[in-house]
């Protein structure tokens, strides 16, 4: 009987270690995507859920793109620009730049759109160039959109299934038998692992990677995300800021100033010929100032304000200045072009 129910256990055993070693594979796997997906966020990187097929094949509904920030001059046809919607105020989209045209504005399409579309964009609203595709890990994203609460429960359970089945030891040990000691003859047994917390431990991070995928913004047929892993801003849009000014100082500096009527950012970005400086503003700031730095300098510049709602969720406005910065051993000025 015992030589009969070998091959038995021993089939057991190595089902065991397979559903074991699977499950492990697929929860590494669903986490390194959510980190390609989250971690660029701290180089300044935008990430955003793509929401529709206008792009398809090259993108699919839920798939999550990284886009990378790049000058505007380094613009080139064929690439997937992040720019802001013109179409909807506060929202992003995501197509290919077609062509350029004479007035140096840029006609984009979607790769499954049968024609360009209608309004044409300036370089100055592109917030980044596609970098990275990762597949169909904003697919919850999605779901959350359409109100789809089935797929969304039980992509819930599954992972607290997976999770569980990934902190089981591959392989059973039997029990250590306890052993007599002390005079009295008590007994010690070898302590168990603590494998309900371990379970616990699991489930949280993967809730919180969960949590952490780039959501959309409101209206958007590819969006923008909240930085926020605990809530998911819907109906407050990122608003340009307008009637851009520039004023020179007597101190070799520049103030440049702006109207701002929409929800009340986080900050405001100043982007020098389409690069974010190191001068930021309050949400409540109207004006920021501008001063030459360097050794040698000489160039004339663009100077545009990026509305940040949020760390990612952001707009330029179409109005812009011209400066001008000369500088020669430290000692210089910038002033109005």
């Amino acid at each position: 009987e015992t030589i009969a129910r070998e091959p038995t256990m021993r089939a057991s055993l190595w089902g065991r270690f397979a559903v074991v070693l699977g499950a492990r594979a697929v929860l590494a796997a669903l986490i390194g995507l959510a980190f390609w997906a989250v971690v660029p966020l701290i180089l300044g990187w935008h990430t955003t859920t793509v929401m529709t097929g206008s792009m398809e094949p090259s993108l699919h509904p839920g798939d999550v793109v990284v886009s990378k920030t790049v000058p505007p001059e380094e613009l080139r046809k064929g690439q997937v620009l992040l720019f802001a919607d013109p179409d909807h105020v506060g929202t992003l989209r995501l197509h290919r730049f077609d062509s350029l045209n004479s007035d140096g504005t840029l006609t984009t399409k979607g790769d499954a759109n049968p024609a360009a579309d209608s309004t044409h964009i300036s370089r100055s609203t592109v917030t980044g160039v596609g970098y990275l595709r990762i597949p169909l890990i904003g697919t919850p994203i999605l779901w959350v959109a359409e109100h789809r609460s089935v797929p969304l429960l039980t992509l819930g359970a599954g992972l607290v299934l997976l999770t569980g089945l990934a902190v089981l030891p591959a392989v059973s040990t039997p029990r250590a038998p306890t052993t007599p000691s002390g005079p009295h003859g008590r007994h010690r047994a070898t302590p168990r692992r603590p494998r309900t917390a371990s379970a616990v431990f699991a489930a949280a991070v993967a809730v919180t990677v969960a949590l952490a995928v780039p959501a959309p913004a409101a209206a958007a047929a590819f969006s923008a995300t909240a930085a926020t892993p605990v809530s998911v801003i819907a109906t407050a849009a990122a608003t340009p800021a307008t009637g851009l000014t520039c004023t020179t100082n007597t101190n070799g500096s520049v103030t440049i100033g702006w109207s701002y009527n929409g929800a009340l950012p986080e900050r405001f970005t100043t982007l020098i010929d389409g690069v974010a400086s190191s001068d930021t503003s309050t949400g409540t700031a109207r004006t920021t100032t501008i001063s030459s730095s360097g050794l040698f300098s000489f160039r004339s510049s663009t100077i545009t304000i990026r509305t940040d709602l949020t760390d990612t969720w952001t707009t330029a406005s179409d109005s812009t200045v011209r400066i001008t910065t000369v500088r020669f051993l430290g000692l210089g000025r910038t002033s109005c072009a």
